[in-house]
């Protein structure tokens, strides 16, 4: 709510947004994901739990995969920790699994309210 007048600006005049259908994760790690662009270059992971409709995304660089994890823990300390984004969570079990999963990777780290120095 305390978002929704500025999102509302700023797409006026642009075309509706649709949402993504997930396809089952082949690696069955996670509940579902989307090949953003059909290139393999960046996917979108559904991580429910924050929120309904969650979603983390991994980007592929030519160096090294970025995973921008977003709410799914907001801190470098959260992130370390495994503990999850907090008192603003709509369901804590299903957060603390999605972060979990997430965490299983060997991939460079952006969260959603820290810059952490990652690896």
């Amino acid at each position: 709510m305390a978002v929704r007048g500025s999102s509302n600006r700023l797409l006026r005049g642009h075309e509706p947004l649709s949402e993504s259908s997930f396809d089952r994760d082949e690696s069955r790690v996670f509940e579902g994901v989307v090949d953003i662009f059909g290139d393999g270059s960046a996917f979108a992971i559904s991580v429910p739990g924050h929120t309904p409709g969650h979603v983390a995304y991994v980007v592929r660089t030519a160096e090294f995969p970025i995973l921008i994890a977003g709410d799914a823990s907001p801190t470098c300390w959260g992130w370390e920790h495994g503990v999850e984004t907090g008192t603003f969570t709509a369901d804590r079990a299903l957060a603390t699994l999605s972060l979990a999963q997430l965490r299983h990777g060997n991939v460079r780290i952006r969260l959603g309210h820290q810059t952490c120095v990652t690896k």
